[in-house]
């Protein structure tokens, strides 16, 4: 079923992605590899995500929505040699899916680790600073670093950037902190604070500011524990024709403000990356 976006081609949406992300693989070409068409435009299989405000998420009449999803739109809009598919999922599924070539790439504040880079491909311009602050509220007081959350209950969203830094710090500190794990939505981390479940919230600036003005949570921040940014991510196989091609709009997008613009609509701030 084709959903339409901004762009004149529009983007594809499996129905079965939406509710069930197993099902939503049965309606891909074959097994997520890209298909050409009669045409000579190549369908590629894109996952973000369909739960998580305001990057990857399904509207009030269930369309897609968020920042990432607007990013994907506009490379999509510039490339009409491709014809980029849809592919929603929670975080943890689509890693999997782009592991397992489901999908041909992905857009869902994905950040670099030196697990991912062994098993994907990277793009070369990242789109969301994702320098990892310890949130807390203000009676726990700032924390600027890992050993400052000692006997603390930390949050973490599987599968992420964060996850991968908090379990590093545990190898080494393993009664450090105790740590609740999960895919919780934005109202759900809110609610987290406020009911004592948890005290810490490794994150990105951006996400601290979103949760203290849509939920009032107060949340503040030390120094960064980590710095990175959100790029696209390629599975291994990936044409490189595809990645050069992604790469050159997003530094298109960036020099002429695309990037600026969507984060602050849909971040409501300006969190590009610098370099």
């Amino acid at each position: 079923m084709e959903k339409k976006s901004g762009s004149k081609k529009g983007l594809w949406l499996g129905l079965g992605v939406v509710g069930v992300a197993v099902a939503a693989v049965m309606l891909l070409h074959g097994n997520g590899e890209s298909a050409k068409s009669a045409s000579g435009v190549t369908t590629v299989n894109v996952g973000s995500g369909n739960d998580g405000q305001p990057f990857g998420y399904l509207d009030k009449d269930g369309k897609p929505a968020g920042m990432d999803i607007a990013l994907i739109q506009a490379i999509d809009k510039k490339l009409p040699q491709y014809k980029f598919k849809l592919v929603l999922s929670d975080f943890p599924t689509l890693i999997t899916n782009l592991k397992s070539g489901k999908t041909d790439m992905a857009l869902y504040q994905i950040e670099k680790n030196a697990e991912r880079k062994q098993d994907f491909k990277f793009g070369q311009v990242g789109y969301t600073v994702w320098d990892t602050l310890l949130a807390t509220q203000s009676a726990t007081g700032k924390l600027n670093s890992f050993a400052d959350a000692k006997g603390k209950k930390l949050y973490i969203t599987n599968s992420t950037n964060q996850a991968t830094l908090t379990d590093a710090y545990l190898k080494d500190h393993p009664d450090a902190f105790s740590v609740v794990r999960g895919t919780y939505t934005t109202e759900q981390i809110a609610q987290g604070f406020k009911s004592g479940q948890f005290n810490v919230y490794p994150a990105p600036k951006y996400s601290i500011d979103l949760l203290n003005r849509q939920f009032g949570t107060k949340l503040i921040a030390g120094q960064s524990v980590n710095h990175s940014n959100a790029y696209p991510m390629f599975n291994k196989s990936a044409d490189p024709k595809l990645i050069a091609a992604v790469n050159k709009v997003m530094k298109e997008l960036k020099a002429d403000g695309t990037l600026k613009a969507l984060s602050e609509k849909w971040l409501k701030g300006d969190y590009v990356p610098k370099d």
